[in-house]
């Protein structure tokens, strides 16, 4: 005799790992599938330096903070992102920071970063939108260590 299904346990489609999570979470049962699902260090850029000609970013715990070459060998600007940067296609919130010449010697924005990170190799643009501008794209490479001093305007 050919053994029967049970209708109430036939799938039509097979159970992909976000429809596992999102099923075992409603359940309360989360951990039952957890395995081999990425976590926080896995899907975040590597932390250190990376460089390039026109950039320079440094990756640390929770945060970011990227410098802007400006002509004569200096950082005229930086952007800074209070958490960390994921790897895929990413948009942050954060704010560029202006040098200047005048008292208070910086003027501060709200800003958004969004690129892209792919193993050692990111693509960082930063978005101004009191100032209607963008900077980049910088293409960064993870390792690379280029540091510059601030701009020291007359």
């Amino acid at each position: 005799m050919p053994k029967r299904e049970n209708p109430q346990l036939h799938w039509s489609l097979p159970m992909n790992r976000f429809s596992c999570l999102a099923l075992l979470v409603s359940i309360g049962l989360a951990p039952a599938c957890s395995t081999g699902m990425p976590t926080g260090s896995d899907t975040s850029a590597l932390a250190g330096r990376w460089g390039s000609d026109e950039a320079s970013l440094t990756i640390a715990k929770g945060g970011a903070t990227l410098q802007i070459l400006a002509s004569g060998g200096c950082f005229g600007s930086y952007g800074e992102m209070n958490a960390p940067i994921p790897t895929g296609q990413f948009t942050q919130p954060g704010t560029y920071t202006q040098l200047t010449g005048a008292a208070p010697g910086k003027i501060q924005y709200a800003a958004q970063f969004f690129g892209s990170v792919a193993g050692d190799m990111m693509s960082i643009q930063v978005g101004v939108p009191a100032l209607q501008q963008s900077f980049g794209p910088f293409h960064l490479m993870h390792g690379i260590e280029t540091s510059w001093v601030a701009c020291m305007y007359p």
